[in-house]
Order: C-alpha cells, then structure tokens, then sequence
C-alpha cells in the first residue's frame, strides 16, 4: 500500500522486552498493510532512564521514523487515548487495574480491521497478533499466506527490526572472544514468571549426553540460576550484567543503576542466544520465543519445553514467588534443586 503521511499507527510500550519486540513485528506488519507511518513510543519508565524513547537507542528499522514526533490531534482510536497521547500505557493500566483482555479491548485497536477512519491509532499489545491480519494477506502480501505466524512474525524481526550498530558490535564481539566451538543456548526467566526449569535441566542433560563437547551460553534474570548452573556444569558463559535480587524481575525493576543499559543488555542476550548452535527454552516466555524466530539453527536443534506456548503461569507461582523473596528463601532453594532433578556434573 501507499503510505499516507497524515495517518498513524501509534505503539505504546508494556511488559518486557521479548512482548515488546513481537508487538513491534505485528505493529510493523499492520503499517505496511495499511499505509500508515509507524511510531513506536517506549518512554516509559521500565527500560527508559531519563524519558527519550528507548526504541531508537536499541534499534533501527525502515519502517519506523527516529525523527517523527506524536501528532497533536483529536482523531483518535481508541477513543480513551484522545488528549492523552503522551501519556505511557503502563501508567493507565495501573491507575484502571487493567487485565490483558481489558487492555486489548479498551486500549489496543483490533488488528483484524484496516479501515479505521482515525489519524492516529494506537496499539497496546504483548504479542504479533498476526492471525487476524491474515484475511489481508493478498497482492504484494501473498507470500505470507501460506507461512505459518511464528514465521511470518520472524521474517518481520529479521527484516525490519535491527539492532543499533554499536549493539550489533557488541554480540559480534562476546561471539568473537567467548564462543569456542559449538555452544547450547539456555535461557531461564526465574522471576515474577518462572519457566519450566526442571524440564529445561532435563533436556540439557539429554543433550549433553549425546554432545558432550558443547559449551553453555546461559541467559537468565536470576543471579541464584547462574551460580547453580556454573557449579554443576563446566563451560558456563554468561554476559556482564546487573541482576536484580533473586527472585525479582529486573525490566519494572527501579533499583538498577541504568534501565536502558538493562535493555541492552537483555537485547544482546537475544542476540546471542539465537547465535547458538542449539537452544534449549520455554516457549511461553516471549524472550525465548524471539531469541528461536531470530534463530538459524535447524528445527531438530531448537528444543521448546513448552511448544504449546501456553505456560504454566498461575497466580500462586507469584504468590510463592514472593513469599520467598520476601523470606530470603529464593537463592536457598536453587541449593536444594540438584537434589530433586539430576543435574549432571562435568
């Protein structure tokens, strides 16, 4: 389509980065769809330091302007967002106790229509969402209708969504020094969502007994993961980065010394990750799901512990979660979890 210059397609930034970066792919591919400018807003306060828009220190696209600021103007949809374009959604979902389909419903458009007569619209989103754009799939978008949506939202990551240079340079360079030989991506979210860590030891394991050479890129959030994972493995590399307490998530963490350098450092995890030679991960946790699109490993070396996608993520898992944390408990209990799954020393 033609782009029309004085229609927009507005992204607000929520959750982590792994959302963040999937929102951004479906926003992308609704731009192109609709002939609209594309204008991602990430200068709330969970990876911005200092209020400028996040989005252009960590990434460049073709689709997305670094220069074009938010429109003054009254046509708007949803309707909740006129005179409030500024504003973050972060802090309207939590002033509102907004739940997902609430958020989706009342301050998100829907991506299955393209003909909305507004200037701006605004999009608040934790996925692609690219089945309901899938009706739309025809002329110059026929190739995507017989892609399966991982793919399609993998092709757009690829393509239009890239890493600043000076974040490109730093991957290159941990691969460069840090990476010798073949090497198994292991990343494990231990947070306010914990992923099937049991699982992912025992696959691990399964791997390794049939590679025993393959050294260990572990990305986590979790500092107690890191330490059980290098005294029971040997070949453990990691990145430098700050880790909140045990526990606690680190991207709607304020304690932090630099929110923006966290994103970068998270961002060049992804990265990494995807470089591997295999990647074992849960892929209910978004961060896996982007580090496997952006991956070009075989299928047979990608190993989803959850390839339902649905996760196990109930409310106790927080609750239990934070009664740990809150009893400086979490560290311990990554000391007793070699005793209930095997974890094999080498």
């Amino acid at each position: 389509m033609v782009e029309n210059s004085n229609k927009f397609l507005l992204v607000k930034g929520i959750t982590g980065l792994g959302d963040r970066m999937l929102c951004a792919a479906g926003a992308m591919l609704y731009a192109r769809l609709t002939g609209r400018g594309l204008l991602i807003d990430w200068r709330d306060p969970y990876y911005s330091s200092d209020g400028a828009n996040v989005f252009h220190r960590l990434f460049t696209s073709p689709v997305c302007s670094p220069t074009a600021g938010i429109p003054i103007t009254d046509s708007v949809y949803p309707a909740l967002w006129r005179g409030r374009l500024d504003q973050h959604a972060i802090d309207i979902v939590r002033a509102g106790k907004y739940t997902p389909a609430r958020i989706r419903r009342e301050l998100s458009i829907d991506l299955g229509m393209l003909n909305y007569p507004e200037d701006v619209l605004v999009m608040v989103e934790f996925n692609a969402a690219i089945d309901p754009m899938r009706p739309y799939f025809n002329g110059a978008f026929a190739e995507l209708a017989s892609m399966p949506s991982d793919r399609v939202a993998g092709k757009v990551l690829r393509n239009d969504l890239l890493p600043r240079p000076e974040i490109r340079a730093r991957v290159d360079r941990f691969r460069r020094e840090r990476f010798h030989g073949r090497t198994v991506g292991v990343h494990i979210r231990y947070s306010d969502y914990r992923v099937r860590i049991f699982a992912i030891i025992k696959q691990l394991n399964a791997l390794l007994r049939r590679q025993g050479d393959l050294q260990i890129f572990l990305a986590t959030d979790n500092l107690a993961v890191k330490e059980m994972l290098e005294n029971n493995y040997a070949r453990v590399i990691s990145t430098p980065h700050w880790y909140a307490e045990p526990g606690a998530p680190i991207h709607n963490n304020f304690d932090g010394p630099d929110r923006t350098e966290s994103a970068i450092e998270a961002l060049i995890d992804i990265y990494l990750l995807a470089n591997c030679d295999y990647l074992i991960f849960d892929g209910a946790s978004s961060f896996s799901r982007v580090a496997s699109l952006l991956s070009d490993a075989p299928a047979e070396n990608k190993f989803d512990v959850d390839p339902s996608g649905v996760g196990k993520k109930r409310r106790w898992h927080a609750n239990v979660t934070r009664m740990l944390r809150g009893a400086r408990l979490t560290s311990w209990g990554f000391r007793i979890l070699p005793k209930l799954v095997s974890i094999r020393r080498l």
